[in-house]
């Protein structure tokens, strides 16, 4: 609801077109007791909220017909240090 509700008021407002990308997911793979473990597990490379979070940026998109001039971003820290994680969360 969060994605979408966010997405739709940016969009339907007069700044709807200067935005050119998203940062869908932030620090997954170093989150500390988000309240999104509670509610689906503790497993961050698998995680379901990551890929539900991206589907409904991206169905947002495709509503307002900008799937091709907006992209939407996994955003994280230190990833060298974990990039096969990075990877299959990604893949995911």
């Amino acid at each position: 609801m969060y994605v979408k509700t966010v997405m739709n008021h940016v969009y339907t407002s007069q700044y709807g077109s200067v935005v050119y990308a998203w940062d869908v997911a932030n620090e997954i793979l170093h989150a500390q007791n988000s309240g999104w473990e509670a509610v689906y597990g503790s497993n961050k490379t698998n995680a379901s909220y990551v890929k539900k979070a991206f589907n409904y940026a991206y169905e947002t998109l495709e509503y307002f017909k900008l799937t091709d001039s907006v992209k939407l971003f996994y955003n994280d820290y230190n990833t060298y240090m974990e990039v096969n994680d990075v990877i299959t969360l990604v893949n995911y």
